[in-house]
């Protein structure tokens, strides 16, 4: 099981805010994160986030060692990775960094189709 946490947030003068995200089974996790790697370098191509901001959320090391541990597959992982490199691109190749994002959108959207669908109805991400 695969379960985040977000606590200490505050909004609109809530102090501790949390919201718990489960998902459980190796074929919803690298489903889940592979959608979100998909949203998230959807977002940044539209320039509605920043290459910051993924990165914070899911395009760092941190992130790849916690799926390492848990063994998810391979190739998800392997876009992670490469997500983490694409600042390495905007400073250095700065022309070469929207076809590097539209790139790694494409693997991200074979790989999707390459894994195995859930059961189906699936389980809600939230919990309470």
């Amino acid at each position: 099981m695969l379960k985040l946490s977000l606590d200490g947030v505050t909004i609109k003068g809530e102090k501790n805010m949390e919201l718990n995200l489960k998902i459980s089974g190796k074929v919803q996790i690298e489903r889940i994160v592979t959608i979100l790697e998909l949203g998230m370098l959807t977002a940044l191509e539209e320039g509605v986030v920043s290459l910051e901001e993924i990165e914070g959320y899911l395009f760092n090391p941190f992130t790849v060692d916690i799926l390492e541990d848990i063994t998810l597959n391979n190739e998800v992982i392997e876009i992670i990775k490469s997500g983490c490199e694409l600042e390495d691109v905007e400073s250095l190749i700065p022309q070469k960094l929207k076809s590097t994002i539209s790139g790694l959108k494409e693997e991200t959207i074979n790989t999707l189709r390459q894994l195995p669908a859930p059961n189906i109805p699936t389980e809600k991400l939230f919990e309470r």
